[in-house]
């Protein structure tokens, strides 16, 4: 008990004293103002009862009369009376008052005074008296403290029983501070939710509830999930040391795989893309790795004061051609699993799967396709387990991926023949922790697939039936192909065909393409070069032939200094040479063929890319109908407008557009386009570009300035007409190539 009254007034002493003040206080103005009252009344009732003797001693000037009846009127709460009489024709008082009581004049705490006296109904003078506060306070206490103590310690008492419960709750808090200080240093962080929630139902019942029980509840579960995130933190922080070291370490033996690819140069074509690939993936996930890290380094202060851990930096948004990201995952995947024969691997690349780009981060879209095969071939594992046991045969298995598109998206799915997952399962699949049929699995990858594809504006789906297998589909939005892209090759009749490789598989590759699209018949003549000497004589012999003929070069020569872009500049060949390689996405290659307005085919997809030939009459016909079109909508200035954001469309159409006597004004920015359309005639050709960056849709625009009055607007892209089915405001949907003269395949 004396320690909860030591505690209690520890606590709460400033609480007590002010109330005690307020108390003390209020009691002293309800006794002063109670006496001052009484004092009051029983001096007028006295003064009406002496009224009649007062008057008769004060007509007959008989002062010591007055005086005792004016003690008779005075009681003992009024410090002193004075009598100012009221002057009288004929009377015999002589004095100009009387005073009874005592004359020391406080100069502070007097409360005084004035009535009139009345007697038979005449005013015979006034009465001042004056009552001394501090007398009245001394008496009041003297007569009424044991009274007054005994009050305030029952007030105290009724303070002190009020905050028995609030006591005992900052007991269990001191106690539970204790106990977490106690915990903490020891490091055990694990047992401080458990210690707090153990305080808290020592309360009694009444208390367990109340709203600061409730907080110190929830504040240790802060607390928990604090403790957790630290330790979380610790293991990110270690696991990002341990990749950067590994990304740092690594370097030298890709420095090594880099010189021994350059030296390659008897290895199959084939085997120098998978190892060329294999490569630049270990580079791509090294590079990842330290900007990753050298990014948290940098958040690392900005994330110690949120108390919280930040996501991992990603890698920029990039238009990709899936098909050469997936390839190489796949075969990597048939390396990696090259140990059970039983499990085929297979990336099924049709003519549909030809020329689908999205916007997306290479290094993690190829972590997500090698987690989604690597998820399936785990699921064909643990289908050979339940069915065969641990026997050597085990189940054999397929697992698939593909790649189409439909309706504005690209799909990616990935297929096994796996077991299938209940559909209980199944609803859960894609959270984090969310995880099926594997010993020991986190649920990170699908929950990574899932949150990536969604991040880069798709989604992930899963399907799966019992006994039959499982597919996941990754949704992401088509994008438009980038202008070195050729997304089919069109070849007109009596032209020729020239083909520089050296790896004679390639060659019979397009006489395959070339026999299929039935060439010969259009009078299309074929030429094959191995070596750059040999190309260089017919070039020299055939003057008349290679302004009009299509170039398909291989950028690798082995066994020669030249490369395809080397060839096509020194022979002043340019936008006529279509580069056939592998490593068409390597930055200095790119560059090269913008700088020579070259495009390219990726040679993986050289038996894909659709091939058409047309014979003279039917281009014959095509063309005189677009000139009687182009008459009907070519403005007599000539001039026509281009808005696209790629540079090198806009080089090679004003290349066309000089050939062919158009003057071209070319825009990189609708807001720069929309600021200078006015400038030109409402019957003015436009072309605009489908993707214009930044999410801006080029049909978005046509609709905008067809609204404006102009009616002649065709949508250049990459993508089937049919994408664009129910826009009335676009006139014709035609490819990015420019749509004049020889150049045009729609002419």
């Amino acid at each position: 008990m004396v320690k909860i009254l030591g505690r209690a007034f520890s606590y709460n002493w400033t609480y007590y004293t002010a109330a005690l003040a307020i108390f003390v206080a209020f009691w002293q103005i309800f006794s002063v103002v109670s006496v001052v009252c009484m004092a009051n009344n029983n001096l007028l009732a006295s003064m009406h009862q002496n009224a009649a003797y007062f008057e008769k001693a004060f007509l007959d000037g008989d002062v010591l009369e007055t005086q005792k009846i004016m003690w008779r009127i005075k009681n003992n709460n009024i410090k002193r009376i004075i009598f100012q009489p009221v002057k009288f024709n004929g009377g015999k008082w002589i004095f100009k008052n009387e005073i009874v009581g005592n004359l020391y004049n406080r100069p502070y705490a007097q409360l005084t005074r004035n009535i009139p006296l009345i007697a038979n109904g005449v005013e015979i003078g006034k009465l001042e008296y004056v009552v001394d506060l501090v007398d009245v306070n001394y008496a009041i206490f003297k007569q009424n403290y044991i009274l007054f103590i005994t009050v305030v310690i029952f007030f105290l008492g009724l303070l002190f029983l009020s905050n028995i419960g609030a006591i005992k709750t900052i007991f269990s808090i001191e106690r539970c501070v204790a106990e977490t200080n106690a915990l903490a240093d020891a490091g055990e962080h694990g047992k401080i939710q458990d210690a707090i929630q153990r305080n808290i139902e020592s309360l009694p019942q009444s208390l367990r509830n109340t709203p600061f029980a409730v907080l110190i509840s929830r504040l240790a579960e802060v607390l928990q999930r604090a403790s957790h995130l630290e330790s979380e933190l610790a293991v990110a922080n270690a696991t990002s040391n341990l990749a950067a070291q590994v990304a740092h370490d690594i370097r030298s033996p890709l420095t090594a795989l880099d010189a021994a690819l350059k030296n390659a140069a008897q290895m199959p074509e084939e085997q120098r893309i998978i190892l060329r690939h294999a490569v630049n993936r270990i580079r791509d996930i090294a590079n990842n790795l330290l900007e990753k890290n050298r990014q948290q380094a940098k958040t690392a202060p900005a994330m110690d004061n949120a108390a919280g851990v930040g996501a991992a930096v990603a890698e920029s948004l990039e238009v990709c051609l899936l098909s050469s990201l997936v390839d190489p995952v796949v075969t990597e995947k048939r390396l990696q699993f090259e140990s059970k024969p039983g499990i085929n691997i297979d990336f099924e690349l049709t003519a549909a799967s030809y020329g689908l780009f999205a916007k997306i981060q290479p290094v993690e879209f190829k972590r997500l396709v090698s987690n989604l095969v690597n998820n399936a071939v785990e699921a064909l594992d643990s289908h050979r387990t339940q069915v065969t046991g641990n026997k050597p045969e085990g189940h054999k298995g397929n697992v698939k991926v593909l790649l189409s598109a439909a309706d504005g998206k690209v799909l990616i799915e990935v297929k096994d023949s796996g077991k299938g997952i209940p559909p209980e399962i199944l609803a859960k699949l894609g959270q984090r922790g969310e995880t099926h049929g594997k010993a020991g699995g986190s649920g990170l990858g699908l929950f990574h697939a899932r949150t990536t594809a969604e991040s880069w504006g798709g989604g992930l789906v899963i399907t799966s039936e019992l006994g039959k297998g499982t597919t996941v589909t990754v949704k992401l939005p088509a994008a438009e192909p980038p202008a070195w892209f050729v997304s089919k090759l069109e070849l007109s009749a009596g032209k020729t065909v020239v083909v520089l490789d050296d790896d004679e598989s390639i060659h019979q590759v397009w006489r395959g393409r070339f026999e299929s699209a039935r060439v010969k018949e259009h009078g299309i003549e074929v030429y094959h070069f191995s070596e750059p000497d040999k190309l260089r004589v017919w070039v020299k012999d055939n003057p008349e032939k290679i302004e009009s003929a299509v170039y398909l070069f291989d950028y690798e020569l082995l066994g020669h200094k030249e490369t395809g872009l080397s060839l096509a500049e020194e022979l002043g060949l340019g936008g006529k040479v279509i580069l056939v390689t592998s490593r068409y996405e390597e930055k200095r290659i790119i560059e090269g063929c913008q700088r020579l307005q070259m495009r390219m085919i990726p040679k993986g997809l050289a038996g894909l890319v659709p091939v058409t030939a047309e014979n003279r009459g039917e281009r014959i016909g095509e063309r005189e109908e677009t000139a009687k079109q182009a008459i009907g909508s070519t403005p007599a200035s000539g001039v026509e407008v281009l808005l696209d954001d790629d540079a090198l469309v806009h080089m090679t159409w004003k290349m066309a557009a000089r050939t062919n006597g158009i003057i071209l004004k070319a825009f990189k920015a609708p807001a720069d386009f929309l600021s200078s359309l006015e400038t030109f005639p409402k019957d003015t050709p436009i072309y605009i570009d489908s993707e214009l960056g930044e999410g801006i849709k080029g049909e978005d625009i046509a609709k905008t300035i067809h609204a404006r009055g102009f009616k002649t607007i065709y949508l250049e892209t990459g993508h089937q007409p049919e994408h664009f089915a129910g826009m009335p405001w676009i006139t014709k949907v035609l490819s990015k190539d420019p749509p004049w003269g020889d150049n045009n395949p729609d002419s």
